[in-house]
């Protein structure tokens, strides 16, 4: 299976998450109407529901940024890229993406370990064990390593003027104008 397969089973794979974090805001939404019933109308508030939220917000961010957030998607500072001509775009390109995978490479039997630490500990309220709500974290590092990686063999091919290229006005546009 060649480099294009394997991208291509990425981008299914990231349909497919895409689906399970929207059903996690709608998750979301529904236990939070549920928690506005349980207080106000039948004035017993229950833990387990806002426990609940604060775990499928927490998978939702962290798996919504690991495998459905393109890297134009991202929040980025690219005063100085927006400067430089496609070779110097490259070699930041580059740079960035040797640094992050060696950086977080470097940091992950860190985050490894203390992920694997907190089985010790559980929630208030569901009692679920907290390496199991944490691991979206070690997910979402390794999916930066990953991403990082596939970014550098983009700009190692023969494709990497179009990684570079200047984007649309309307792909730059943000809250601000």
């Amino acid at each position: 299976m060649g480099i294009a397969a394997i991208r291509q089973k990425f981008q299914a794979f990231s349909r497919y998450a895409e689906w399970l974090t929207v059903s996690m805001f709608i998750g979301i939404f529904v236990l939070f109407v549920i928690s506005v019933f349980q207080r106000y109308v039948l004035v017993q508030p229950v833990n387990w529901v806002d426990e609940s939220i604060l775990i499928l917000f927490l998978w939702s961010t962290f798996l919504t940024e690991a495998l459905v957030l393109s890297e134009r998607e991202q929040v980025t500072f690219d005063v100085v890229w927006d400067q430089c001509g496609p070779s110097g775009r490259r070699l930041i390109g580059l740079t960035a993406s040797v640094l992050l995978v060696l950086l977080f490479t470097l940091s992950a039997p860190t985050i490894w370990g203390y992920v694997a630490f907190l089985w010790r500990e559980k929630t208030n309220a569901l009692e679920w064990r907290l390496d199991y709500v944490y691991a979206c974290f070690v997910i979402y590092w390794l999916a930066v390593i990953v991403r990082a990686a596939n970014r550098f063999l983009w700009l190692c091919s023969d494709q990497w003027p179009q990684h570079v290229q200047d984007q649309k006005a309307d792909e730059k546009t943000n809250v601000l104008g």
